[in-house]
């Protein structure tokens, strides 16, 4: 294995770490006397580089473009919170953050307890401010109207006089009354039991600075304009929402609490350093004082609900988290995670070592930029030159290849995303009963068809040849839950119908919907073709511009779709939503009585490992009700650079960093190899 060292020889990596005494042997003998050396910058070992195609959009978690994966991943490094979010949807506590504990069945209510090391990054400590301003924006009881949403679900435009948040959680909907307060604890008391009561609640955009960009008539308004920042597709733009009277004092471009040192006489210093500590002490405190009252003042518009105090509060809520620079907009640079926000623009984001951080996972390294204007080769390249320190490139045969080809990297392959093949029930389509009137039993002859076309899947090929080439070890999934995770409940072996004779005499056409830009899914849809037609059905591929606005807004352009299925941040609610009847985001139209009542008593069981037991219930019901049928991961690719720190010197050195998962609602867990355990 040959690198090129910072110096001009080049030598295998092997030797120079077990002899590197013959280099120097060859210094002695004047063969490499005229060798040079690069100049090596200090700020570059302590900066690790991260390339990723996931543009952030906001920091608002609650909002169609905080939960863009660029935005979920920018979240799990700024951010820190009660809980989080695992990949199979069990949820882990931060107890240096605080507790989340459930104190009553009957009625539910949860007890949260912010920790004194909980503080955000300007240095201000948590305050049940915070958790009372996210119950008011997700709680949906303050809202005066029903906010229209776009096809994107993002909140289409409002009238300026109207309190409106407009981010209704599932889950908080059913917490109807204002959370009790007292010291350091908010008690909330749900109205109905509610299944994904651990991640229901948490910290998000910060009281006291949305609270002074609402209510202080001196601040300047927030950018209204577009940020600059690019999305990627399927990525809901963060587009223009009018704020409030408040908006933003212009903060540093390094992060708060990051000195700039200056040189001093050494005398002198030890004075103007005494003295720079006094009034330092006396700017903490008197802006901690000034944060306190604005946090106080939210609290005192929620418990009040002052509505003149909550219009400009939800008008700024809406707005907050998403401009694209971070001059322009404090909400960027104020969070409560062991990095925070010190750039923002088309490039990608940077951030530096929270100074305030007092957590039980610190900072590893001074500076992560996370880079997202490379395409998947370009990534690639720039791992090769040591521009950049980490990449998650999509996975092809060609960037695999290319890849492989590398020096020194650690690559790795995993699965994402669940694969699965959907039916659309309704709007008047093969699989839809309406559609077989004539037939003695119409439901049940279009559950036959539906259970035929899904059994003549050819899931071990798809696997094979779609699948395997980019990850070795991918084997078929029976995730049907998705939404609570890629590795959460699975339904049970064998509930897949097995393909028989053709249904009919003449073969019936299935138009199915797929992004076929994705090589993985467009070589999924040709050997499902294929062995569709031996079952009988002649499977039409559906053209659309956007597969995804087909998917939700046009039912009846579609019989089938073969989507990858992304975990959701309420996992329990998105899936009820999903196969429910009537269901906020059931797409295909499927209506099950018995279901349904599975679906009602899993959205309410509070106990985990209850609901992991409902939720296998309700994936052999899909299952049998040939509603889906799961197929197999998307393949993911990650790469990071292996170092030596005396080999390497002026380059971070990266290690355990695992296969990134863009699917997955929280990447906090990701991060885990840019930070430090117990400090």
């Amino acid at each position: 294995m040959t690198v090129t060292t910072r110096r001009t020889w080049v030598v295998t990596r092997p030797a120079a770490r077990g002899s590197v005494v013959l280099a120097l042997l060859g210094l002695a003998l004047g063969g490499l006397t005229a060798c040079s050396s690069d100049p090596v910058d200090p700020a570059r070992a302590g900066t690790v580089v991260v390339s990723a195609d996931l543009p952030f959009a906001s920091l608002n978690g609650a909002t169609a473009a905080g939960r863009a994966p660029g935005s979920v991943l920018v979240r799990g490094l700024v951010q820190s919170g009660f809980t989080t979010l695992a990949a199979d949807g069990t949820v882990v506590p931060d107890e240096s953050f605080g507790t989340v504990e459930k104190v009553s069945d009957a009625p539910l209510t949860v007890r949260y307890t912010i920790a004194p090391t909980a503080r955000w990054s300007d240095g201000v400590p948590v305050t049940p401010a915070d958790l009372l301003l996210e119950w008011a924006a997700r709680s949906a009881q303050l809202d005066e109207i029903v906010p229209e949403l776009d096809a994107d679900g993002v909140v289409a435009t409002t009238p300026d006089d109207v309190v409106v948040f407009g981010a209704a959680s599932a889950a908080l909907v059913r917490a109807s009354a204002v959370p009790a307060v007292e010291g350091a604890t908010v008690t909330v008391v749900y109205d109905s039991p509610v299944a994904d009561w651990q991640v229901a609640l948490d910290v998000n955009l910060p009281a006291h600075v949305v609270g002074r960009l609402a209510l202080d008539p001196a601040a300047p308004p927030l950018p209204t304009g577009t940020p600059t920042v690019p999305a990627a597709a399927g990525t809901p733009a963060a587009g223009a929402t009018s704020p409030g009277t408040g908006a933003a004092t212009t903060p540093a471009t390094d992060a708060p609490g990051t000195p700039t040192p200056t040189a001093t006489d050494d005398a002198d210093a030890t004075d103007d350093s005494d003295a720079a500590d006094a009034s330092d002490a006396t700017d903490d405190a008197d802006a901690t004082d000034e944060a306190a009252a604005w946090a106080l003042a939210v609290t005192t518009a929620v418990q009040q609900q002052d509505r003149a105090a909550l219009v400009p509060l939800s008008r700024v809520w809406r707005a907050a988290g998403r401009a694209g620079d971070v001059t322009a907009d404090p909400t960027l640079t104020t969070t409560t995670g062991p990095y925070v926000l010190a750039r923002v623009d088309a490039s990608g984001v940077e951030a530096v070592r929270n100074a305030h951080y007092d957590g039980a996972a610190p900072a590893a390294y001074d500076r992560v930029q996370v880079r997202t204007d490379l395409d998947p080769l370009a990534q690639v390249d720039a791992l090769a030159a040591d521009e950049v320190d980490v990449a998650a490139p999509l996975s092809t045969t060609d960037v695999l290849a290319a890849a492989e080809r590398l020096e020194a990297v650690a690559l790795r392959t995993d699965g994402d995303a669940v694969l699965q093949l959907v039916v659309q029930e309704s709007a008047g389509g093969v699989f839809d009963p309406a559609a077989h009137a004539a037939a003695a039993d119409p439901a049940a002859t279009a559950t036959d068809l539906r259970r035929a076309f899904l059994a003549s899947v050819p899931r071990d090929r798809v696997v094979a040849g779609a699948v395997q080439p980019l990850w070795a070890r991918a084997d078929v999934s029976d995730v049907v839950a998705a939404q609570v995770g890629p590795t959460g409940p699975a339904a049970a072996p064998g509930e897949q119908a097995e393909p028989g004779a053709p249904v009919t005499d003449d073969p019936l056409t299935v138009r199915v919907l797929t992004n076929t830009a994705d090589p993985v899914r467009a070589t999924a849809l040709e050997l499902l073709t294929a062995a569709a037609a031996e079952a009988g059905f002649d499977v039409v591929p559906v053209d659309a511009d956007d597969p995804s606005q087909t998917l939700r807004t046009r039912p009846e352009d579609w019989d089938a779709a073969l989507v990858p299925v992304a975990q959701e941040d309420l996992p329990v609610a998105a899936f009820v939503a999903r196969w429910r009847s009537g269901g906020a985001t059931n797409v295909t139209g499927h209506s099950d009585a018995a279901l349904d009542a599975v679906l009602d008593a899993l959205a309410a069981q509070a106990d985990p490992q209850g609901a992991a037991e409902s939720l296998a219930a309700a994936s052999d019901a899909l299952l049998a009700g040939g509603a889906a049928l799961p197929v197999v991961r998307t393949p993911a690719l990650t790469l990071a650079a292996v170092r030596d720190r005396e080999q390497d010197p002026g380059l971070p050195v990266v290690t355990d960093v695992p296969v990134l998962s863009a699917s997955l609602a929280d990447l906090t867990s990701w991060w885990d190899w840019a930070r430090t355990a117990d400090g």
